[in-house]
């Protein structure tokens, strides 16, 4: 080892627990030239658009703009950046640095030394950003901005659940050769499958960026995935000329007596690919699973795993947690799939996205068969107007047509290029409800290239069109799936399948009964459709949601205690008998336990589930609802809320039925002690012990500041920005941007005079005589001007401001026009409170841009 790469290895120690920053060393002469690593420690945040959320601070990621989070159907919605220092060893010098993002959401711009090095438009599919060309020896800063504002040509355009920003997936940083696999650029298929043999097929994609020919090998390796036990090897020599792509075909050797893969009996393996050069280095590598299974749709016996019939029944899933949103640990995502599992289900359908990865490793290993979803989503009840997730599914406006179709086109192509390897994946859906339009042949023909698309990138899986009660939804694809009433379609010489039945809303701890919904008469009659592939109740969890209260239809909680109904599926499905339920007594302490004792890596990809309850003297279980505190007494780590979290009956953070839990975690090593305490009773202490991490210093480790949790209203973060303006601008806010408008006639147009882009603007129609155009901005605001940009230049009589309180009761404000009718300005009289904005014009006249200024005090 060189003195400079000896200087490096001792640094990397030291420089792992300052915030923001991250050394690698090279190591060993015999270090191979790829690596790839979790990069979620030491991240800063700020939010760009909350006045007070300006000022970076200590982010560890996986995370969102809207931590902590419990259910509020309003959440934060505007840009927020992460930045993070990367000091770079010479030792790097000529190979390529990735940085792989697992998801964010919506739109993300990744800058390196303030430099754009790569964007990505959605939310729910991984990304990867070359940051070579960006980097220098040494230090560096990445910063990734992240946009969640609602955009009608970037899919979905509608939806039930919250769309919260963040990096709220995993990040890696991932190091190797100029000639590489790019990411997902390995398919595993498997061609024959039967009890006897298992024929392996592998195409991988590979990529010379380097100056000159290779000689390569593409070296395969099979395992078992418990054990690690090697099964299979294969290997296939090319050559590759300087700036080519390839794909190289590689089948391995038959494999007898495969383990199979089915929901009972999950058989798993491992493939590790590695790209190989002429002297044996290792220039990168890329593992995925493999599972060997056979798939058959049918009409009369459902859907055939390894030629056995298997009815799906299981669940709807949301990714989101109590506390930490969407930002969710491999961890937590491998609890949800085992709560399911362990209801006795053995499916569930990704609603309404496309999952993470370790969410569908855990389905893998588990054995529970998933529906992955695609984000062509639609929402009962839209509204007419395009502003919100609660809008028409496909544009109503032409021009946004062709931009939404290539987002949703884009997103598919991602989902199963990401996820075709894993066997748990035995469906896939391109939509959930997509009738909700106005537009239905449209939504019928983007769902038909839709499901085109799928075939052809995966041909070995049946697709459907989710939700598809309606509108001829359900004939395209190879299975019809309904929602709600459709499950009274009957479909005979047609597999089809319950997609979601149930939507019992409640709390904690709810009936013990199933909730069958629109399947009731069937259930109680005993039918059984021979074409039904199976069924998923709405739904798993409990969530987030825009539609107030919507979210409480889960059969666990948000806090991830079972509700009743969980109960009676476990005892339906396993027979196991649902425990005794506590009842009310004389509460005497609180006892703290978890479902593990060890978070290891605690790099954010692990954590532990801490549940607290109420006993009595003895240490029975009580059902009385106390406050109670935890928190941390010693150690590192952090709830969702910081170093404390308390439980209050009755609010956002409740206690029910004596009984509360929250997922911890932590970013460095050293061992935590978590207190709980409650009024009068006697409190509980539990150890939890962190590993595979940078040792925890108290002070000096980066941490994160405590976030005490208020619930977020969008009513007082738009009166904060009226009088405050957006942080670090010291400027008001315009109160015109991006609010709800209407107009007389070009309704579809109106938005264009409010989206603070000068160039775009809002014309009436020829034929309006008198035309008009409105903006509610939701609030009451004391206003201080209305500026007013034309369309071009207004000609013959001069456009009327007017205010309102009501929308009923007019007053006009007087103007000003500009020189050459380029516009104009209106000064509103002292102590002038108005919600709505009413621009009256002459035939012909239209508006470019929009501005209303909050007074001083507003």
């Amino acid at each position: 080892m060189s003195a400079r790469a000896a200087f490096f290895s001792r640094m990397a120690v030291l420089f792992l627990g300052v915030a923001g920053t991250q050394v690698f060393s090279a190591g060993t002469e015999e270090r191979p030239a790829c690596s790839r690593m979790v990069w979620n420690r030491g991240w800063e945040f700020r939010l760009e658009d909350e006045p007070g959320k300006g000022d970076w601070r200590t982010a560890h990621l996986p995370h969102t703009f809207s931590l902590p989070y419990f259910m509020s159907e309003s959440f934060y919605t505007g840009r927020g950046s992460y930045r993070k220092k990367l000091v770079v060893p010479e030792e790097w010098k000529g190979l390529k640095v990735f940085l792989d993002c697992g998801a964010a959401f919506q739109v993300a711009e990744v800058r390196v030394n303030g430099k754009p090095a790569g964007s990505h438009e959605g939310g729910y599919t991984a990304f990867r950003t070359d940051l070579t060309p960006f980097l220098n020896p040494g230090e560096n800063w990445v910063e990734v901005r992240v946009d969640n504002r609602w955009n009608p040509r970037i899919a979905p355009r509608a939806g039930e659940h919250v769309f919260s920003g963040g990096l709220y997936r995993n990040v890696h940083l991932h190091v190797c050769s100029p000639v590489h696999i790019p990411a997902h650029g390995v398919w595993v298929q498997t061609p024959e499958v039967t009890p006897a043999c298992g024929k392996v097929r592998i195409l991988t994609e590979i990529r010379n960026d380097s100056r000159q020919m290779r000689k390569l090998v593409v070296r395969h390796t099979v395992r078992e995935d418990k054990g690690g036990r090697v099964v299979l090897r294969g290997e296939t020599p090319v050559e590759l000329g300087a700036g080519n792509t390839d794909r190289i075909r590689t089948d391995l050797p038959p494999l007898a007596s495969p383990n199979l893969w089915s929901p009972s009996a999950p058989g798993l393996y491992r493939v590790q690919t590695e790209l190989v050069d002429a002297e044996g280095v290792v220039l990168d590598r890329a593992e995925n699973p493999l599972g060997f299974r056979s798939l058959e749709l049918t009409a009369d016996r459902g859907m055939l795993i390894n030629g056995t019939p298997v009815y799906l029944q299981g669940a709807n899933v949301h990714q989101d947690h109590a506390g930490w949103g969407d930002a969710v640990t491999d961890a937590g995502a491998r609890r949800d799939v085992l709560l399911m599992k362990d209801a006795g289900f053995n499916f569930i359908r990704g609603s309404h996205y496309p999952h993470s990865r370790a969410f569908l490793d855990a389905c893998d290993r588990i054995g529970m068969c998933m529906l992955n979803e695609g984000i062509f989503w639609g929402m009962g009840g839209f509204k007419e107007h395009d502003r919100y997730w609660n809008c028409d599914a496909y544009p109503s406006d032409g021009k946004d047509r062709a931009a939404f179709e290539e987002s949703c086109m884009r997103q598919v192509r991602e989902m199963v290029l990401q996820f075709r390897n894993h066997p748990s994946i035995v469906i896939w859906s391109i939509s959930n409800e997509p009738f909700f339009t106005r537009h239905t042949p449209e939504a019928r023909a983007l769902c038909r290239k839709l499901i085109a698309l799928v075939k052809e990138l995966d041909p070995s899986r049946p697709v459907c069109a989710g939700g598809g009660q309606r509108g001829d939804f359900d004939k395209l694809g190879d299975m019809a799936a309904f929602n709600g009433d459709g499950s009274h379609v009957k479909t005979p010489g047609r597999p089809s399948m319950v997609t979601e039945y149930g939507s019992v809303s409640c709390k904690r701890p709810g009936a013990y009964a199933p909730g069958w919904g629109d399947m009731a008469g069937d259930k109680k009659a005993g039918v059984l459709h021979p074409w039904r592939v199976g069924e998923a109740v709405w739904c798993g969890f409990d969530h987030g949601s825009i539609w107030p209260s919507g979210g409480r239809m889960g059969i666990v909680d948000y806090f991830r205690i079972p509700k009743r109904a969980w109960y009676w599926y476990r005892n339906e499905l396993r027979n196991v008998p649902p425990p005794e339920w506590p009842v009310e007594g004389t509460p005497a302490q609180v006892k703290l336990s978890a479902d593990k004792k060890v978070i290891s890596p605690a790099d954010g990809t692990d954590d532990v589930h801490v549940t607290v309850r109420v006993a009595d003297a003895s240490g029975r279980p009580l059902a009385n609802s106390v406050p109670v505190t935890l928190s941390v007494e010693s150690g590192p780590g952090e709830f969702p809320t910081g170093k404390s979290i308390t439980f209050t009956p009755g609010t956002d953070i409740d206690l029910i039925e004596g009984c509360a839990a929250i997922e911890f975690r932590a970013y460095y090593a050293g061992e935590t002690v978590i207190m709980a305490s409650s009024p009068g009773l006697k409190g509980d202490r539990i150890r939890i012990v962190s590993r595979n991490a940078p040792a925890y210093v108290a002070g000096r480790s980066a941490e994160t500041k405590e976030r005490p949790y208020k619930r977020f209203s969008a009513q007082e973060r738009d009166a904060q920005l009226a009088r405050h303006g957006q942080s670090g601008t010291g400027e008001r806010a315009n109160l015109a941007a991006l609010r709800p408008c209407s107009a007389s006639s070009g309704i579809q147009d109106a938005m264009k005079a409010s989206d603070g882009d000068g160039t775009s603007s809002w014309l009436p129609a020829a034929e309006d005589q008198a035309p008009w155009w409105q903006l509610d901005m939701e609030f009451e605001f004391r206003l201080d001007r209305v500026e007013v940009k034309a369309a071009g230049t207004w000609k013959g009589k001069a456009p009327v401001v007017q205010i309102s309180r009501d929308g009923k009761t007019w007053k006009e404000v007087k103007a000003v026009l500009l020189r050459d009718g380029e516009g104009l300005d209106a000064t509103c009289p002292e102590d002038s409170v108005a919600r709505y904005v009413r621009i009256r014009l002459a035939p012909g006249q239209g508006i470019a841009e929009v501005a209303v200024w909050p007074a001083a005090s507003a």
